[in-house]
Parts: C-alpha cells; sequence; structure tokens
C-alpha cells in the first residue's frame, strides 16, 4: 500500500495505524523495539523531534518501508559522491 507521508503527523497516523492493524499494543510494541511507549506515542502524535533513528527502527518493527520521491532527478552517481563525506575543518 502506498501512503503519501508530507508531515510528522501523516507518518504518525500511518505508524499508529500499521501498529493496530497488526493488535500490537504500544506496551508490546515497545517491548519488542525497546523503546518506551511514550516515545511510541509521540510519534503517533507526530512528534517533530522525534529521533529519526528510533523513528526507522520503530517502523522496521512494524514492517514499513520507506521510500523517497524527488523534485529533481539525482544520477546515481551524485548519490555515490554524496556518500563520501568530507572532513571538515569544524571544532579543530
Amino acid at each position: 500500500m502506498d501512503n503519501t507521508i508530507g508531515s510528522t503527523s501523516a507518518l504518525g497516523t500511518l505508524v499508529r495505524a500499521a501498529r493496530m492493524e497488526q493488535g500490537l499494543t504500544r506496551d508490546t510494541l515497545a517491548n519488542a523495539t525497546g523503546l518506551s511507549p511514550k516515545f511510541i506515542s509521540h510519534v503517533e502524535a507526530g512528534k517533530p523531534t522525534a529521533q529519526i533513528g528510533k523513528v526507522l527502527q520503530l517502523l522496521a518493527e512494524l514492517g514499513v518501508t520507506l521510500h523517497a520521491q524527488t523534485a529533481v532527478d539525482i544520477p546515481r552517481k551524485t548519490v555515490l559522491a554524496a556518500t563520501h563525506r568530507r572532513r571538515s575543518s569544524h571544532g579543530k
């Protein structure tokens, strides 16, 4: 099923729907992921400051995969180049 996610609220609704459809309580999902029920509640409520790594962990447990669509064409060579981080002189 395709769902367009344009906000943290829409993502939260998707997370809640996926959890409910699987018959999971927040506590059960929290036990499965190691995340707190409060964190799961915050994500489901669309909290914009939820940590992305934890959100991705939650999505993986629910079997939800994210796909990105860009407004501009990004060639594969540019994506590969972007994976190579440059060293920064900041903090030295």
